[in-house]
Parts: C-alpha cells; sequence; structure tokens
C-alpha cells in the first residue's frame, strides 16, 4: 500500500484516540458533576454531545473513504474493523455520560444514599477498563486487556448490588424510591459500558494477535 494510505492510517488512529480521550473525560465529568451534584459541570457535559457526534461522523466518514479508495486486505482490514467498533463503542460512551449527567435536573438536591458510593466506583472501574482497551489500542501492548471477561464479570455483580441495595432503600422509605430508580439507571449504563469495553477488546486483540477472543 502507498505511503499516503499509510499516512491515513495513522491520522485515522490518532484521531480515534482523541476521540476516546475526549468521551472517557466526558463520562467521568457525568459522573463527578452527579456526584457532586454540580449543575454547571452537568451542562457542561451535555453541550459536549455536538462534538462527540462530529468525531463519530468524522470517522464514519474517513473509513469509508479509506475503505473505497484504497480496497484494504489483511492486517489493514482488521483495523479498519477495530476503529468502527471504537468509534460506536466511544460514541455510546460519551452518549451514556450525557444521560447522566441529565440525571441532575431530576434527582433532589440532597445528600446521596450510601449505595451511590458502589455506583461511583462501579463508574470509575467501567471507565479504567475502557481507558486500558485505548491504550492497547494505542501502543499494541495486549497485556492490560487479558482480563477483562473478568472486569467484566465483577461489573455485572456490582451493578446486581447496586440493584439489591436500591430496592431495600425503597422498601425501607417510599421517599426514597425516584432517587433509587435513577440509581438502577445509572447502573445499567455503567454495566453496558464495561460490555462495550468487552467489545472493544476483543476488536483490539484481533487487531494485534490476528486472532479471535471472547471477552463478553
Amino acid at each position: 500500500m502507498s505511503d499516503k494510505f499509510q499516512s491515513d492510517l495513522k491520522k485515522l488512529k490518532e484521531y480515534t484516540i482523541e476521540m476516546g480521550e475526549f468521551s472517557i473525560t466526558m463520562f467521568r465529568d457525568s459522573l463527578k458533576a452527579l456526584n457532586d451534584m454540580d449543575e454547571k459541570l452537568a451542562n457542561d457535559v451535555i453541550g459536549r454531545k455536538r462534538k462527540l457526534a462530529e468525531y463519530n461522523n468524522n470517522i464514519d466518514e474517513e473509513t469509508l473513504r479509506v475503505l473505497t479508495l484504497y480496497h484494504p486486505v489483511a492486517s489493514d482490514i482488521r483495523f479498519i474493523s477495530c476503529i468502527s467498533q471504537m468509534n460506536t463503542s466511544l460514541y455510546r460512551l460519551g452518549r451514556n455520560g450525557k444521560d447522566i449527567a441529565k440525571l441532575i435536573t431530576i434527582l433532589p438536591n440532597t445528600p446521596h444514599l450510601n449505595v451511590f458510593k458502589n455506583i461511583c466506583h462501579m463508574g470509575d472501574y467501567v471507565a479504567n477498563m475502557i481507558a486500558d482497551v485505548l491504550e492497547a489500542f494505542r501502543t499494541g501492548d495486549i497485556s492490560k486487556i487479558l482480563d477483562l471477561g473478568k472486569r467484566d464479570n465483577y461489573v455485572d455483580n456490582l451493578q446486581e448490588t447496586i440493584f439489591r441495595e436500591s430496592f431495600t432503600y425503597m422498601m425501607e422509605d417510599s421517599s426514597n424510591i425516584s432517587r433509587c430508580i435513577e440509581y438502577v439507571m445509572v447502573s445499567r449504563y455503567l454495566e453496558r459500558m464495561g460490555d462495550h469495553a468487552c467489545l472493544m477488546g476483543e476488536k483490539v486483540y484481533f487487531m494485534i494477535e490476528g486472532k479471535k477472543i471472547e471477552f463478553h
């Protein structure tokens, strides 16, 4: 393949990494805004949806252009397939961040229930999973993503714990119902992002090793 083709692939990789960093920050900031009930930060996160959509559309267009223009094969096809999955998952990560930030307008501005500590832990854990996938994509080092399946199981267990704890709070005091419903919704967002980390990790592994693996 031509030098121009390799240059285009390099730019596409760099742009995808840039999107990944943007999406992870958007996601982390949404959880911080929810933890602090920071409406200003929440509105800032919500406003980033336009930039997120721009990343998503540009990567879609560029991958299609590269496929049409160069007709890549073998490892380059694996690379583009990986980019496509990452674009989808990173866009969903940012969108979930926006949706989490919107919950600040719904939740009462009172101290969080104790179950929220598990949500914060779960969110940080999932963000780290995705950051490790992005780093593997950046460097070609798969060592940090080989345990994604185990980590995803831990996320699933956390989601179940949050559901049980929230249900207990609702049974004890009906005034907790609306808040706990939102907690459960957030935990579901986080659980899905753990799944997306696995999907991206599988594509990154295939891109690097040329062999398929299942984490999820």
